[in-house]
């Protein structure tokens, strides 16, 4: 491996490696080439969010939604898992480098990327981007998660998660999520498995 490559351990499932296109390739490894897209595995949020995917996502073939995917990180790490990945980023400059990074990682056969939302309902949805941004998109983040899966939100400081709570809140039927820290960043997970409490 080039001596200038960046290794990033995020425990328990994943290892992330900045630099060479000759990076060993396995289940457990994410590869991603240089650019300005955010999210290469340094950021205490981004790191929340793959470990809740190992935590949280089905042992078996799931799909994946990945809202504001930037270098397409949490997309791979959701085919890493054995799931299927759409991201969607406004930014096209940010698709062309997700796709490369997805075949860097060798998943390009089990992610996509794109400008647009895709239809249809998804197993998980994740969204690792600003507080104004998660707020104003809920109900279309909302819509896209099925009946029974989970919403993992980050990108929040501590004093953003009870706005967002409070955003999310009604469109999930009342449901609280659990919250998750690391340092002055925090991680919302919804988990829809069973009926909310009266």
């Amino acid at each position: 491996m080039s001596a200038r490559s960046t290794v990033i351990e995020v425990p328990p499932r994943f290892r992330v490696i900045l630099g060479p296109r000759d990076a060993e390739i396995d289940e457990r490894t994410i590869v991603l080439g240089p650019s300005h897209a955010f999210g290469d595995g340094r950021h205490e949020s981004t790191r929340m969010c793959l470990q809740a995917l190992a935590s949280f996502a089905p042992r078996s073939g799931f799909r994946l939604l990945d809202v504001g995917c930037g270098t397409g990180i949490l997309s791979i790490g959701a085919a890493k898992l054995g799931g299927e990945a759409i991201g969607v980023d406004i930014d096209a400059a940010a698709i062309a480098i997700a796709e490369e990074n997805g075949r860097r990682s060798a998943v390009e056969g089990r992610v996509s990327f794109a400008t647009t939302w895709p239809d249809g309902t998804f197993d998980i949805v994740v969204a690792n981007i600003l507080r104004g941004v998660l707020a104003e998109l809920a109900p279309r983040i909302v819509a896209r998660l099925a009946p029974l899966g989970t919403l993992i939100l980050s990108g929040l400081v501590s004093t953003d998660a009870p706005e967002i709570v409070a955003r999310y809140a009604p469109l999930l039927a009342g449901r609280r999520p659990e919250i998750f820290e690391r340092g002055a960043w925090r991680t919302l997970v919804w988990r829809l498995t069973a009926r909310p409490s009266p």
